[in-house]
């Protein structure tokens, strides 16, 4: 015992037994031979100090006991989680919020590793501070993704202290708070921060409607800088062209519907009204309590503009297709006229082709033939008669041909594929037999070709000859 201590014990055991001596003094029935015996005086006196000592003990530990409890309920009904883990990462104490926050039970918590809990992705950070704050004393924090078994995500603040003692008992006191609310909020805020840089014009205002925020895309529209209106309601950028129960029925809108949507003309800040396409939504809180409203607005003149140009061609097109509709029911009616002339000169010019060929044939049967009959009989030579027949022959195919189409290409259009090639065959002067073998058909085949095909070329009769009159037609 060092002399400073042994000074304050003897303090101590001087002012207790002040108070013995002083609470003797004051017992009334205090024997009156104790006074006088020496012996029995300091009896007595150490009896009262052992009374004395053992209230304060007991106080003592009524004292303690509460503490404890406090502690208890502090501890284990806070609103973060405790854990407590020794060097080995192992969890040795839990309270109800840490199992309740790991959905764990706490049976099942204790005694288990720590970092089963981590998301894989910040095991090693974790790993990394659990050694640092074993190195270091003072408190270390760090923020990390924990799995609950129910495999929910949630993001915590993890704040730590070194209770030292020897390396092997010491233990690291550890706080789990959830910031996975925070962390979203903060998320989100980021995004309503890079939507309010968009192009469309954003003003918000609180629940009484006075202008609170807006964007730079809302000065550029409007001509109205954000510290010119705060505080103002959004009367001024009326344009006077609506009564007051335009307004009224959009406020009813928002009211029912939670938002209202539409094309508006503002008034710019140089007194210019122009057409806007607006988006009105009110806030609530979770009472379903409006706190702000939300205006967003892009400016649309130009395709007002261009609506206008677009109504104004759309207008002259009508005009332009009504026009064009009257020219062409008069070019239909001519067209009309002139077809029907046409039909009657046409029956007319097949009418004439039709006698100057009857004509024509009348004329040659009647005169040449009966000539070139004499003829024959006065000339004897062979080569004379040949050439007699050739004369004959042409001047049939002449009269036959007379007012029919002399182009081989018109002609082939009357015939099917295969009687083309069998025309095409015949116009280079083979038989029917040598026909047959080179298509692989028979005779009889090339024979029924023969016969359609004379028969769409108008070779009714026996002495027409199918090889003359292609042979006669131009290519």
């Amino acid at each position: 015992m060092t002399d400073k201590t042994a000074d304050i014990y003897q303090q101590l055991t001087e002012k207790l037994r002040a108070k013995a001596e002083k609470k003797l003094e004051s017992l009334e029935s205090l024997p009156s031979i104790i006074p006088a015996n020496e012996l029995l005086h300091e009896l007595y006196v150490h009896q009262i100090e052992l009374e004395m000592q053992n209230e304060e003990l007991r106080q003592a530990q009524v004292a303690l006991e509460e503490s404890h409890d406090r502690y208890i309920d502090l501890y284990e009904f806070a609103p973060v989680g405790y854990l407590t883990l020794n060097t080995s990462c192992m969890v040795i104490e839990a309270n109800l919020a840490a199992v309740t926050l790991l959905g764990v039970e706490r049976a099942k918590l204790l005694k288990h590793h720590f970092a089963t809990y981590i998301v894989p992705e910040d095991k090693e950070r974790w790993h990394h501070y659990f050694v640092r704050s074993k190195q270091q004393t003072g408190k270390q924090s760090i923020e990390l993704t924990l799995s609950s078994t129910h495999g929910t995500r949630l993001v915590v603040q993890i704040d730590s202290l070194l209770i030292k003692k020897d390396y092997d008992q010491s233990t690291l006191r550890i706080t789990l708070t959830d910031i996975t609310p925070r962390k979203q909020a903060e998320k989100q805020l980021r995004v309503a921060a890079v939507a309010f840089k968009t192009q469309a014009g954003i003003l918000i205002t609180d629940e009484k409607k006075l202008v609170i925020k807006t964007n730079r895309a809302f000065t550029q529209i409007t001509g109205y800088s954000t510290e010119e209106i705060i505080g103002h309601s959004l009367s001024f950028l009326n344009s006077g062209l609506y009564n007051e129960n335009f307004y009224k029925n959009i406020w009813a809108s928002i009211a029912s519907d939670g938002y209202w949507q539409g094309e508006i003309w503002d008034t710019h800040k140089n007194g210019e009204i122009f057409p806007v396409w607006l988006t009105i939504a009110n806030v609530t809180d979770n009472n379903g309590f409006t706190t702000h409203y939300v205006g967003s607005f892009t400016d649309i003149t130009v395709q007002k503009e261009a609506e206008k140009l677009l109504l104004d061609d759309h207008q002259k097109l009508e005009h332009l297709v009504a026009d064009t509709q009257e020219e062409l029911e008069k070019v239909k009616d001519d067209s009309i006229r002139t077809n029907t002339a046409l039909d009657v000169l046409l029956k007319y010019r097949e009418t004439d082709k039709c006698d100057a060929q009857s004509t024509l044939s009348y004329n040659v049967e009647k005169t040449v033939f009966p000539f070139l009959a004499k003829l024959r009989k006065q000339i004897f030579h062979k080569d004379h008669v040949y050439l007699l027949d050739v004369i004959q022959s042409n001047l049939h195919q002449l009269v036959l041909s007379y007012g029919r189409d002399s182009r081989l290409a018109s002609i082939y259009q009357k015939l099917t594929p295969a009687e083309i090639q069998v025309s095409s065959m015949i116009r280079q002067g083979l038989s029917t037999k040598t026909i047959a073998a080179t298509l692989q058909l028979s005779p009889g085949t090339i024979g029924i070709h023969r016969k359609h095909i004379r028969k769409k070329l108008g070779l009714n009769g026996s002495n027409d000859s199918l090889y003359g009159y292609l042979l006669s037609l131009d290519e």
